[in-house]
């Protein structure tokens, strides 16, 4: 089923509140008139105590006034106050009714102010209890205080008022109930997909927003699910469009049937959908898209055969909300990198957004123009993330190595700023390096290699172009350098090499070796300090890569 659609929006379902509250705020007024005129009769008008009486009931119906103000700022679903509010109202009407005459009053027809606005405001159902109170009360008054010995006038000449009653409340109710049912089909073409009867990307990108700001202020977690569907395009060049949006149709179908009542299932465009998870942390949210990725995996459909693996699948990107988020964009956008990453490493899989961004920028956070700066830089490393399963975790341990080695060799704070800055840019340049060279599963050709040894140039290139990181561009150059002087890409040698390049080619190096790459054998942590001890002098500082063995076996 789908979640249920308010048949107004926030806005306009406000200002019809603020309407009938005026209304019956003016009712309520027009109902003190009888209770003055009472007060009038009985005391002569240059009485004192009429005066008296008169500012009591003027100053009750005040504090009445502002009560009922107090209730309709209150939530408007509260259903307490909603019960109050109305008894309120009809405990004034009899009281007037009372002392107007009773059974004789000419007043008894006040009860269709709040039959008329409360059917409106709430439904049939609620009308017709009003009109029912209403009937028994001025009923029993006819009964009780009416000439019961003979024909009881009042009571005959009520019923046709009664009969008002109800008629009123059934007929603007009925009259509602085919409004609401309107409006509510009206905005079922606007929000849900016709194709899949999923909500659609209008609907998705209202809700997610709207979602997005409560969490902010209430700190309540929120999750959000991107699903691609894999080999989709093939499915539809084999079997035709006709077949393809059955299969989404069935596919829509199996998602729903996996999601909680309160998750909102959103046809994103063409063969992606969104979740979005209200009060879903982010564990919660994985083992849903991976519930989720198995449904529609071991889903058995026509023609699987012709697809990669003879299985549809989908690929599911997770983001949650946090509170560094600055708006409702980022919270996609997050999703929308998780899902990149998955589509490149070999689908049918979850991933969840995670980015060492998010502590670069806890080093330099008073520096907002940095910040900026640095953030166009983001996109480029996740481009270049997802062309490389390496690189894409590359980064992140050799940034936390840094960390280790920073505290290990009490480096200052502007120098472990800029060593982390360094060792979160340094393979910047390879987004100019093919696919092809990037993700090769033999050993690398002349060429490729070649290739490849050009992305410290290029990384000092694009960092050099950038104000504030000038103290950086050495350090992403030099990473390859080896201390005897036969790196690259300038063959420096010795202390020709910036101090903190030298502790980044050592963390680069060991992170290299004990990590599956095409061109090399995987070493352990043991076999790695092996090779580092054996290229003391050659390949790394000799004091550095003993303080980096040190650091690494310390913790």
């Amino acid at each position: 089923m789908l979640k249920s659609i308010p048949s107004l929006n926030n806005e306009r379902r406000g200002q019809i509140r603020t309407v009938f509250f005026t209304l019956k705020i003016l009712a309520l007024f027009f109902s003190a008139m009888p209770i003055l005129e009472y007060f009038y009769q009985k005391y002569n008008i240059s009485n004192i105590y009429s005066i008296y009486y008169i500012g009591v009931i003027l100053i009750i119906f005040t504090m009445l006034m502002f009560f009922l103000m107090f209730i309709f700022n209150r939530n408007e679903e509260n259903k307490v106050y909603q019960v109050l509010e109305i008894v309120i109202f009809i405990l004034v009407f009899i009281i007037s009714i009372y002392v107007s005459g009773a059974n004789e009053s000419n007043n008894k027809y006040m009860f269709l102010f709040i039959i008329i606005s409360y059917t409106i405001e709430y439904g049939m159902t609620t009308g017709l209890i009003i009109a029912g109170v209403a009937t028994g009360v001025i009923s029993t008054m006819d009964i009780l205080l009416g000439n019961n010995a003979n024909i009881n006038i009042q009571f005959q000449s009520d019923l046709a008022l009664f009969a008002m009653f109800f008629l009123v409340a059934w007929t603007i109710g009925y009259y509602v109930k085919l409004e609401q049912l309107h409006i509510k089909n009206l905005i079922n073409y606007a929000n849900i997909d016709g194709l899949t009867g999923a909500f659609n990307h209008r609907y998705f990108y209202d809700t997610i927003e709207n979602l997005f700001e409560e969490s902010r202020k209430t700190n309540d977690p929120l999750s959000l699910l991107m699903i691609d569907l894999d080999y989709f395009k093939k499915y539809n060049d084999v079997y035709g469009h006709s077949k393809g949006d059955e299969l989404l149709k069935n596919i829509t179908n199996i998602l729903r049937k996996n999601l909680r009542d309160n998750d909102i299932l959103c046809r994103y465009g063409g063969d992606e959908f969104c979740i979005i998870l209200k009060g879903t942390n982010k564990k919660q949210a994985c083992n849903i898209a991976d519930r989720l990725r198995k449904a529609v995996y071991n889903y058995d459909y026509l023609g699987k055969e012709s697809l990669n693996n003879e299985k549809v699948s989908v690929s599911i990107g997770v983001s949650s909300y946090c509170s560094q988020m600055r708006n409702y964009k980022e919270l996609i956008e997050r999703a929308d990198m998780a899902l990149y990453r998955a589509k490149f490493l070999r689908r049918n899989k979850v991933e969840v957004y995670s980015s060492i961004f998010d502590k670069v920028i806890e080093i330099d956070s008073p520096n907002t123009n940095l910040l900026e700066d640095i953030k166009p830089l983001e996109t480029l490393i996740t481009v270049i993330n997802s062309r490389d399963i390496y690189t894409y975790k590359h980064v992140e341990r050799v940034f936390n190595y840094c960390i280790i080695m920073a505290d290990h060799l009490k480096l200052s704070s502007e120098d472990k700023k800029i060593l982390l800055y360094a060792a979160y840019l340094h393979d910047l340049g390879k987004i100019n390096t093919s696919k092809e060279t990037l993700i090769t599963s033999t050993r690398l050709t002349q060429d490729q290699w070649e290739e490849l040894k050009k992305h410290p140039q290029d990384s000092a290139d694009i960092l050099s172009q950038i104000k504030g990181f000038e103290k950086v561009v050495p350090i992403v150059l030099q990473h390859h350098e080896k201390y005897d002087g036969s790196g690259y890409p300038n063959g420096l040698k010795g202390e020709e090499i910036n101090y903190l390049a030298r502790i980044l080619t050592v963390v680069d190096s060991f992170d290299a070796m004990t990590n599956l790459r095409p061109y090399q054998k995987t070493k352990t942590f043991e076999e790695a300090f092996e090779e580092i001890e054996r290229c003391k002098g050659t390949h790394f500082d000799p004091i550095i890569a003993d303080k980096f063995m040190e650091a690494l076996k310390s913790i």
